[in-house]
């Protein structure tokens, strides 16, 4: 499957982009898949691998909320706990995930995304076959700004992939960061852009809370996704019409007992 190109000319470029960053847009986006993903209401994903136990937990809580609305996710997906959203993320029909990667086209593939994703233990979970499923229907959006020929995750081309995933938002969620962190850093950059923002109000993300990122709980984001448009889907499925039927709690926590004891530095 060959790969297609977007410059700011087309028709399709995406507008938030065009709006947000001016003439800095990229000059090129690749892309295989439907680019009307980027149409629907978006959601990026940036967290720090060094997630406590306690803060993954929270923010599972959350995910009981947010995965009942109509939303498409998007991101890198390589931290635990961006691996494990996106692990989550077609838990309903109502919601699509788009792949962003730092790799160009000519060298990444769905398959080679997706099974750097579902690592072991992963590989068990029955999302893994869903989201390899949609890829071979052709329901699954991959983008890159790289060029075609990268191979390698290059630093510079990760901190801009974030950076333009966030961009194409309409929010940002970010689980978890703290003082030094890169994921700091850019939510730090998204508030000097005026891109919304949010994060758990679990204590062990007060380097956000002092940023003055609201910290909301399972109880209070469903109210502030609708305040920016995001619509709920029960009205669009049925609601016991959800793909994968399991509790959407982390299987992680299950593999790892010590979890809620310390961090992960994977």
């Amino acid at each position: 499957m060959e790969y297609q190109i977007l410059t700011p000319g087309d028709q399709g470029y995406p507008k938030r982009l065009i709006d947000r960053l001016g003439k800095g847009v990229p000059e090129k986006i690749y892309y295989w898949g439907p680019l009307n993903f980027l149409n629907k209401f978006t959601m990026a994903v940036i967290s720090a691998d060094s997630i406590t136990g306690l803060a993954l937990w929270t923010t599972n809580q959350l995910l009981f909320t947010i995965r009942e609305y109509d939303l498409n996710l998007i991101g890198g997906w390589h931290s635990v706990m961006e691996t494990e959203i996106f692990r989550l993320g077609l838990f309903r029909k109502n919601m699509t995930v788009t792949l962003f990667t730092a790799k160009g086209l000519e060298m990444e593939t769905f398959e080679s995304f997706l099974e750097t994703r579902f690592y072991p233990p992963l590989h068990e979970f029955p999302e893994r076959e869903e989201y390899f499923r949609r890829a071979k229907d052709g329901k699954l959006l991959m983008l890159s700004v790289s060029p075609p020929e990268e191979a390698k995750m290059k630093r510079p081309n990760i901190i801009n992939r974030n950076w333009l995933a966030c961009v194409l938002s309409d929010v940002v969620f970010v689980p978890f960061a703290e003082k030094g962190t890169k994921t700091l850093a850019l939510t730090k950059q998204l508030l000097s852009a005026q891109i919304p923002i949010f994060t758990t109000d679990h204590e062990d993300n007060k380097a956000l809370h002092q940023l003055g990122i609201p910290g909301l709980s399972r109880k209070s984001v469903g109210a502030y996704l609708e305040k920016l448009g995001c619509r709920h889907a029960m009205a669009m499925e049925e609601k016991n019409d959800p793909i994968i039927l399991h509790e959407p709690i982390s299987k992680v926590e299950e593999k790892i007992p010590k979890l809620l004891q310390g961090k992960f530095n994977f």
